[in-house]
């Protein structure tokens, strides 16, 4: 009897595993695939001719396959470019603001004992539960009349609305399951932002680590609001370049390719942070 559920377990991880991944499997296949190979029916599941010219098209060279194809630079090649350069800043950006932000408040959520503490955390609850489209016209109308449409300013700020109040509700949880060393600490005469920088910090680093990481990500595939505040402008996001290939002149190749690109830096990311997402223990911060 004891089998069956660890059977059934693996058997549940393997599907899991084959949903989640083959997606991704088939746009890298195609990203590096000829257009003759792409349209073939029924499909390769293996590329026969495998190249980087897809890669390089994107971003405006030309390339010449084995058999001697001429596979020619893309059109959207300078929003490419351009788009990778703007998502870098963004979601860097991005990332430094909502700690700069996050952090220290979540140490005081998690912490400290203050009048409104209840109030201001169904506040931040609330921001959380609200889906983010929702703030898409309001916002909208706003960084139109303040000037922050087709900036990277705007689309910054427009995230944090995101990031912060889902970033916090994940870090007190974390902070609230720290060992309570504060009072032994200002025994020894620790004022409390030398403990909060000398002793919590440092004991949160893996928390920390990961909200870097989740704020980063969601930046960088940021596309709802991209298109709607910097879409067209200088400061178009890779995502958003990325979708242009669906207009103008529908190239299968060259759009895998800079999807491809786009999951590149998160993969990234989380490979070589991969130890402090494994030893992050989230607990409940409504416990």
């Amino acid at each position: 009897m004891r089998r069956n559920p660890t059977i059934f377990s693996y058997l549940a991880l393997a599907v899991a595993a084959v949903w989640t991944l083959l997606p991704i499997y088939w746009m890298l296949r195609m990203a590096v695939l000829i257009p003759a190979d792409i349209s073939t029916y029924p499909p390769p599941l293996w590329p026969r001719h495998p190249h980087i010219g897809n890669l390089l098209n994107i971003f405006g060279f030309s390339y010449v396959t084995s058999d001697g194809l001429l596979l020619r630079a893309a059109g959207q090649s300078r929003q490419i470019i351009s788009g990778l350069i703007n998502s870098s800043i963004t979601a860097v950006c991005t990332m430094i603001a909502t700690l700069i932000i996050v952090v220290p408040l979540s140490y005081v959520f998690g912490r400290l004992e203050f009048r409104f503490k209840t109030a201001l955390f169904m506040a931040v609850l609330f921001a959380v539960a609200v889906p983010p489209v929702s703030t898409l016209i309001p916002f909208y109308s706003l960084f139109t009349d303040l000037g922050l449409t087709g900036t990277r300013t705007g689309l910054v700020l427009i995230t944090l609305t995101v990031t912060v109040p889902f970033v916090t509700w994940m870090l007190i949880g974390y902070f609230r399951n720290l060992p309570p060393v504060e009072r032994l600490a200002m025994i020894d005469g620790l004022t409390r932002w030398e403990i909060f920088f000398k002793i919590m910090l440092p004991l949160a680093r893996n928390g920390i680590t990961v909200a870097a990481i989740i704020s980063f990500l969601f930046s960088w595939n940021e596309y709802v609001f991209a298109t709607t505040l910097v879409n067209g402008t200088d400061a178009t996001t890779l995502p958003a370049a990325a979708s242009g290939f669906l207009f103008q002149q529908p190239e299968p190749g060259h759009m895998a390719a800079a999807i491809c690109l786009s999951m590149l830096p998160a993969a990234l990311v989380v490979f070589f942070l991969q130890k402090h997402i494994a030893e992050m223990n989230l607990v409940d911060p409504v416990r």
